[in-house]
């Protein structure tokens, strides 16, 4: 794998979905406690009405979907829209990772602002932050030009396909070299105003057990914050403010501030979550070891 390699960022795509939203907030097209279906009426069906834009950033909205097969960004929007919120979920009161509410978040976006999500990712964000080399749906013919480019990764039968590369999930669909992940974090300053982007990053929850990842974590709204379970953490050195996420068990990204200090990494392998869980936080707490020992990290 080389430096330019186009890599699946997966769910570390999530923070960029929640930022694209955050762009909209700042411009005061929405606020983030406004019920969903206030900008989405649809959503409100089959007992919804509760949901926030907040608990969707949150992962306290507990949507469901029936969709189990490939399906449309419409299809799939108008399936959540339509299905009921998970057995006994009061929306705010429990914490399960909901991955399914970036499409919701995504259709927000394109609901009040009029752009594709993927345009508007790209002229909002990608382009602000000077990600040339990165996309969210990318095109056949760019597709067709860049596949000796694509990692795919052993094991995962879709990772690398023309279908997989191009859908454009916002859940977790951005392809482009890992670097470039790296860039948009230290690039958030130029995407959002201080005070949106300190927003984001603070706690909104601390310490909620997740019933999904069946772990106890700290949330903003997009990111996962401080520390957390090995396998969602940023390692044993980051700083409390630090902020970021994971994807899959094969990347991860995330800022310290504290540390004026950015990381992102790609592991060119699946693995299982128990290895995941283990070889994240060995290889992170190395790397800040590492640099603690050129640059006088902790000071």
């Amino acid at each position: 794998m080389a430096r330019e390699t186009i890599v699946e960022w997966a769910s570390a795509t999530k923070p960029i979905t929640c930022v694209a939203l955050a762009v909209l907030w700042e411009r005061g097209a929405l606020d983030i406690d406004d019920p969903v279906h206030h900008h989405l009426p649809e959503f409100a069906a089959s007992g919804k009405e509760r949901v926030s834009v907040k608990h969707l950033l949150t992962h306290t909205a507990g949507l469901t979907t029936s969709i189990t097969k490939q399906a449309s960004a419409a299809e799939l929007v108008a399936d959540i829209c339509a299905s009921p919120l998970r057995p006994d979920w009061v929306p705010g009161q429990r914490c399960g990772y909901n991955s399914i509410a970036m499409w919701i978040v995504a259709e927000l976006v394109t609901r009040l602002d009029g752009r594709p999500f993927d345009q508007f990712v790209r002229e909002e964000i990608f382009e602000v932050a000077g990600l040339d080399d990165c996309w969210l749906a990318m095109a056949p013919e760019i597709y067709e030009r860049n596949q000796a480019r694509i990692a795919r990764i052993p094991g995962i039968a879709r990772s690398g396909t023309a279908y997989w590369v191009t859908w454009g999930r916002p859940t977790g669909g951005i392809h482009g070299p890992i670097s470039q992940l790296g860039r948009f974090y230290e690039s958030l300053g130029c995407i959002l105003s201080p005070d949106t982007l300190r927003e984001m990053t603070s706690h909104h929850l601390t310490d909620v057990y997740d019933e999904v990842l069946d772990a106890r974590l700290d949330r903003g709204l997009g990111f996962v914050l401080g520390s957390a379970a090995p396998q969602y953490g940023f390692g044993d050195r980051a700083s409390s403010g630090t902020y970021g996420h994971g994807g899959q068990t094969w990347s991860t990204a995330f800022a310290d501030p504290a540390r004026d200090l950015v990381v992102a990494v790609y592991l060119n392998g699946a693995a299982t979550a128990a290895i995941h869980a283990d070889r994240l936080p060995r290889l992170l707490n190395a790397l800040y070891a590492d640099l603690a020992d050129l640059d006088d990290l902790d000071g």
